[in-house]
């Protein structure tokens, strides 16, 4: 899976992965379920950490189309609000981790 953060690059993540960052989405949902907006950006900052550390950054001259793309930290709280309403029927910002791969995934994992 490629995940995009805007306006820093992307990386590719392993299935495995998904376990660990819906964790911290699930704390996002619930900064901003409570409208704390800072503590919306702690979690939101905590889930860029998060893909940052556990993918593997694609590199600048490489286009790949993105799985999943999160926000960057400057997004206001009724921003977010609204990404999750579009994806609430299935997930917060993060898939669950299922250990499905997916068509995109299929061509991310090959790169």
């Amino acid at each position: 899976m490629i995940v995009r953060i805007m306006g820093q690059g992307q990386w590719v993540l392993e299935p495995e992965h998904l376990i660990e960052l819906n964790e911290l989405d699930r704390a996002l949902e619930e900064r901003v379920a409570a409208g704390d907006e800072p503590g919306m950006i702690e979690a939101l900052t905590a889930l860029g950490d998060g893909v940052r550390r556990l993918g593997v950054e694609v590199p600048e001259d490489m286009l790949a189309e993105s799985d999943l793309v999160l926000p960057d930290v400057d997004v206001s709280l009724e921003e977010v609000r609204e990404l999750l309403k579009s994806t609430s029927e299935y997930y917060g910002l993060i898939p669950d981790a299922d250990g499905e791969l997916t068509e995109g995934d299929e061509e991310s994992a090959s790169l």
